[in-house]
């Protein structure tokens, strides 16, 4: 299964975002309170890889709570609504259990949450004509036909056969395959006991979920066996888990070279895998420490056994703890632990949801996630992060990124601007009105500009960052089918406007480059040509 749109409605700061199109690693950019967090909340309660309360009567948004209430059920209320299509495997698997549905390749299937709590399912069936297949294929003789009366749902034909007081063989026979294929009686019950274990978990990482640098292990054991963990706490059990090992193993063997081998070659695993991406300080190690807790130490951690994280510094040969290191370096620490612990429940059906990662790290640092996004994350899972970080978008699929604003309308009322506020939106128009919205873009487009002129003597002038996205997109197609692109010696320059193209062109040929302009050519800008033709010629 692959999700395919998304909606959200009615939870927290969105109304309704609309719908909008998600690819396989999925961009979410906007300024801050935009609602890019509330949308990945939402998304992640549809199915998530941890226990979550669903949705509260609280999270409703305020300014409707009032006006909905009495105009109908907030219960009622389908919060997140997403689509799916359905891979060969999927298929295949209907195909076998369900023949009677005939469900076709291009099938939607929506899945949808709200207030309820309840999970629904919906794809486009013909119930009557898979009841008139069931009976088909039985091959009932004209008796055993007539007694079923003429049912138009699985229900109904559950029903006929049920009331029928000596059954044949043929009758029993179907009503075990229904009552096996369609528990409940309906269609879509037995199309969710068909994929349930194809449908992907959700998992939700933010910037503050980290590894804890020190834990007390009886303090631990207290908090599982009262079934009160924090996520820090998960955390530190995933980390345990990898290692085929718990909190009471230590407790009674903390020595155990069993053990400290097991954490080694966990911490070795995760810290090579980083370092394949972490280009910031390659002398960085995580070292593993369980020591007896000492009595003049603040509680938790004067009793029975603390267990600590450490990264180990090679080039100063010192060690300090795990929280006291970069933020970046926990957060990609903390998140491949994490992943790969919901990777040893889930497998790869897993959509990984990313709330501004790496939003601590150097420019540099950013380009290294968004490379290991792209290359570790992406041939297996979706992704869908949000950023407002210009070192988090990546152009060469900029078709890719969607525009996250809290939408204001503008109208006339009398003499008087009148505002209505309609909430988070999301957009597949990148070339958002808002310029604080689309500031990320056009913060990545300069720093590429500034990377990129450098390497070559050649410049093509654009008149903006329309041109700019259709060139590289377009330039990228060609070159992957070994046809004819643009050569990789030209810089396209975005000049934010005809206007300012003259300004460009000035400016490039001043530093000895040399300049092609493309831009639009009707009445209005004619003079504009004629200006660059004599900057061409001075």
């Amino acid at each position: 299964m692959k999700l395919t749109n998304v909606r959200v409605q009615k939870y927290k700061c969105v109304e309704d975002s609309g719908e909008f199109r998600v690819d396989q690693v999925t961009c979410l950019v906007g300024k801050n309170e935009s609602g890019k967090s509330a949308l990945l909340e939402a998304l992640y309660k549809l199915n998530p890889v941890e226990p979550d309360e669903g949705f509260r009567k609280t999270d409703y948004p305020r300014k409707s709570a009032l006006i909905d209430e009495g105009q109908e059920d907030i219960k009622s209320v389908q919060a997140i609504v997403t689509e799916w299509s359905l891979e060969e495997a999927d298929l295949a698997l209907l195909h076998k259990d369900l023949p009677e549905l005939g469900i076709q390749s291009d099938a939607v299937l929506k899945i949808s949450k709200g207030y309820d709590g309840s999970q629904n399912w919906d794809i486009a069936i013909n119930e009557k004509e898979a009841v008139s297949t069931l009976i088909s294929n039985a091959h009932f003789n004209a008796a055993e036909k007539s007694s079923l009366g003429n049912p138009e749902t699985i229900q109904e034909l559950s029903q006929c056969l049920e009331s029928i007081n000596n059954p044949t063989e043929k009758q029993r026979s179907v009503l075990e395959k229904v009552d096996r294929s369609y528990p409940d009686g309906h269609a879509m019950s037995g199309v969710w006991t068909c994929l349930e274990n194809a449908f992907p978990h959700f998992i939700y990482f933010q910037e503050y979920k980290h590894l804890p640098g020190k834990v007390s292990i009886n303090e631990l054991i207290r908090h599982e066996q009262a079934g009160g963990l924090s996520f820090q706490l998960k955390m530190f059990q995933a980390l345990l888990k990898l290692a085929n090992s718990s909190a009471q193993e230590i407790a009674d063997a903390p020595r155990s070279e069993e053990l400290i081998m097991q954490l080694e070659a966990v911490s070795n695993r995760i810290t090579n895998e980083i370092f394949a991406y972490w280009s910031q300080n390659r002398h960085l190690r995580v070292d593993f420490r369980c020591d007896i807790a000492r009595s003049g130490d603040p509680e938790p951690f004067n009793e029975g056994y603390v267990f600590q994280t450490r990264i180990r510094n090679e080039r100063h040969q010192a060690t300090v703890n795990f929280d006291e290191r970069s933020t970046g370096f926990i957060w990609f620490f903390s998140f491949l632990v994490w992943f790969s612990q919901m990777r040893e429940n889930y497998g790869d059906k897993l959509i990984i949801l990313l709330d501004e990662p790496g939003l601590t790290l150097h420019g540099k640092a950013q380009q290294d996630l968004l490379r290991y996004i792209r290359e570790r994350l992406q041939p297996n899972f979706q992704v869908i992060y949000t950023t407002h970080s210009p070192f988090m978008l990546d152009v060469e699929n900029i078709f890719s990124l969607r525009t996250v604003e809290d939408f204001v309308s503008r109208r006339t009322v009398g003499s008087r601007e009148a505002e209505d506020f309609l909430g988070t939106k999301v957009s597949e128009h990148i070339l958002s009105h808002d310029r604080d919205t689309i500031l990320p873009l056009q913060g990545h487009l300069g720093y590429d500009i500034a990377s990129t002129l450098f390497v070559g003597p050649y410049v093509l002038v654009v008149e903006g960052p329309g041109e700019f996205a259709y060139l590289h997109w377009f330039a990228r197609q060609l070159a992957s089918k070994n046809r004819k692109s643009l050569d990789l010696r030209w810089a396209i320059a975005p000049a934010e406007g005809a206007s300012k193209v003259t300004s460009f062109v000035t400016l490039f040929k001043g530093i000895g480059l040399k300049i092609a302009v493309l831009m639009d050519y009707h009445d209005g800008q004619k003079r504009l040509v004629d200006k660059l033709g004599r900057v061409n010629t001075n």
